[in-house]
């Protein structure tokens, strides 16, 4: 019997060195599966990953982040702006280091973006006792604070012998591939065993290429599909995030070209019918008013690489065709069975050509495709006529304007939670404006400058790019990765909407009761219930100049022009406080979205705010 070739390292070392030897090929082009590795070092990785990256194991890039949520969420970013074939590792030490990575893994799984995660654990042979940083359970004694993470992991194991990682890691590596069901990958490693070495088999670090091969839809489920599109009168696409990770765009357009059919774009979907010609923008509560005219009277909905979330549903008020039917085309079986549709599993591309082939010579009749047109171009027009009219004080939306005329095609703009992506997805023109990173699956906060700094670390955006976010979303944190980008070499812009408050949310309190309550930044007033007192004054420009940003403060439409064309000679972070007014921008974009009400009588106003709520809840339709 031949003895099988070994060779003795430490398990972090296996583990770094057998991810460094993964790749991913799509249509002839290879990728690292993991292109870095971001880490944190305290007690429950420092002597484990650490030493491993000290010593060079896989030849892996180390990259130091600042804070563990944010270095997930600059993984998503990296993964992202690959398309998903290539992401980023993450290690932390134990306790509050593998906590504060769940925020991050929850953005990563919702969003369905893989990103790997290395955190320690206690130790395996538990001589110790209790640990520093150990949770201590009355019921259980094999549970670590690292078991949060399960939940909010695509794939999670505890490695508590070294020769387990060799069947763990392969079953680790297909949950990444699997962009159907991707997500956070947690492989806890306890911290005696990280160091731990052992005689591993030498194939096990072979280099291997995983093809990401475009699953073809079956015949069967493609005739059924093309047969509802041609009995149709009102057919739409919604084009979700799975369109941009398939790289489907031309497809897209291919086939809402040829037949005639409406393109609307989810958050995750922005900028996925860039090339249709028929691209009335975003869908849902706060998208454009063609967008959701067009869904509201659809009788065929085809629903590509999209989770069919509330926010683009209205809570399921927005499809209001007593005929209406869907169609989705998604490589996630439990995204296919939403809304009584007619599955169609495949790769958005292999699925959109195949559509295209079974319909051809057919379009959808000319009314609707007129319809459709004129609603795109009202819109248009009522979006150039708002934007081009300059209030005496520049307002929220009008910041979210000048941004959108200063991007350019080849440069990003990453939005998540805020007011500002709102009114994003109502005026953004996916046809003519520049690509977006919306993430809007979680609504993380503080998602965008990570998300930025991995973008830009991906190497794929050619122009520059720019994180939006407000200035609550400055406060809650991850500000600190500026500091990151400079000691990589990296530069993009960060514009920072000063409008005092969390006034989204705001919003959301004057619609549901009537009144704001703990949402702006004010100082407290004798005993007041609310914050009333004087706006506190903060300097953004000033924290950003402490971490190594250049930046400039702005009041006016015409200051921001200036400083967005200044940002974009900058070679570092560049950050723009643009002080606003926060006024809404003045489009009804025609859809609801399901915001809790109080069941009372005060205050004065929420008798008819409820009264409005059960009139919009009133339109709610079940789908099976």
């Amino acid at each position: 019997m031949t003895r099988q070739k070994t060779i003795r390292l430490t398990t972090a070392q296996a583990i770094l060195r057998y991810f460094a030897a993964q790749h991913t090929r799509r249509d002839g082009r290879e990728r690292p599966l993991i292109g870095g590795v971001f880490g944190i070092f305290g007690h429950g990785n420092a002597s484990g990953f650490g030493h491993a990256l000290a010593t060079g194991a896989g030849g892996l890039t180390y990259h130091q982040g600042k804070s563990e949520q944010a270095m997930v969420h600059a993984a998503i970013g990296y993964a992202r702006a690959h398309n998903l074939a290539s992401t980023l590792a993450v290690t932390a030490s134990i306790g509050p280091a593998a906590t504060n990575l769940v925020t991050g893994a929850g953005t990563a799984t919702l969003n369905r973006v893989p990103v790997l995660l290395l955190p320690g654990d206690v130790f395996a042979s538990r001589r110790q006792g209790p640990i520093l940083q150990g949770l201590e359970m009355a019921g259980s004694y094999d549970m670590t604070v690292n078991d949060t993470l399960r939940p909010v992991s695509r794939f999670f194991d505890r490695i508590t012998r070294p020769e387990q990682i060799i069947h763990s890691l392969p079953h680790a590596t297909a949950a990444l591939l699997d962009h159907g069901q991707a997500g956070a990958v947690t492989v806890a490693v306890c911290q005696d065993v990280e160091g731990e070495a052992f005689d591993f088999p030498l194939a096990l670090f072979e280099r291997r290429v995983h093809d990401l091969e475009r699953l073809a839809p079956s015949e069967t489920a493609l005739a059924a599909a093309a047969e509802r599109v041609r009995a149709a009168r009102k057919p739409l696409i919604i084009a979700g995030g799975g369109v941009r990770y398939s790289e489907a765009e031309a497809s897209l357009a291919a086939l809402s070209d040829a037949c005639g059919i409406p393109v609307v774009e989810s958050f995750a979907g922005r900028g996925a019918g860039r090339e249709a010609r028929l691209n009335a923008g975003g869908v849902g509560f706060i998208g454009s008013p063609a967008a959701n005219e067009l869904a509201t009277e659809a009788d065929l909905v085809l629903a590509v690489g999209t989770r069919l979330s509330d926010t683009l549903t209205g809570s399921h008020t927005l499809f209001q065709n007593p005929d209406v039917n869907f169609v989705t085309l998604n490589l996630a079986e439990r995204d296919l069975r939403k809304m009584g549709a007619l599955a169609l599993r495949a790769d958005a591309r292999a699925g959109l050509d195949g559509l295209a082939a079974a319909l051809e010579g057919h379009t959808a009749p000319a009314e609707w495709r007129d319809r459709a047109d004129r609603a795109i171009l009202r819109h248009v027009a009522r979006v150039g006529e708002i934007v081009g009219t300059e209030n005496p004080r520049m307002t929220g939306y009008e910041a979210v304007a000048e941004i959108k005329d200063a991007a350019r095609r080849e440069d990003r703009v990453v939005f998540s939670s805020s007011t500002a992506i709102g009114q994003a997805h109502t005026i953004w023109d996916s046809r003519s404006d520049a690509p977006v990173d919306m993430e809007y699956g979680f609504s993380c906060m503080g998602y965008e400058i990570p998300a930025a700094l991995g973008a830009a670390m991906a190497g794929t955006v050619k122009g520059r790019i720019l994180a939006l976010i407000g200035d609550g979303t400055f406060l809650m944190g991850n500000t600190t990765e500026i500091v990151t980008a400079i000691q990589e070499g990296l530069a993009f812009t960060i514009v920072v909407v000063v409008n005092r408050g969390w006034q989204c949310i705001r919003g959301h309190q004057l619609g549901s009761y009537g009144e704001e309550f703990g949402t702006q930044f004010r100082r407290r007033e004798g005993d007041a219930r609310n914050l009333t007192g004087e706006t506190l004054a903060i300097d953004y420009v000033a924290n950003a100049r402490s971490l190594g940003a250049d930046g400039l403060d702005v009041h006016s439409r015409a200051e921001l022009r200036d400083a967005l064309e200044q940002a974009r000679r900058s070679d570092r972070p560049f950050l723009i406080a643009a002080h606003v007014e926060d006024a809404p921008l003045p489009i009804e974009n025609g859809a609801w979205w399901e915001f809790g009400i109080p069941q009372a009588d005060a205050p004065e106003g929420l008798r008819e705010t409820r009264a409005a709520f059960e009139a919009a809840a009133a339109k709610h339709r079940w789908f099976v």
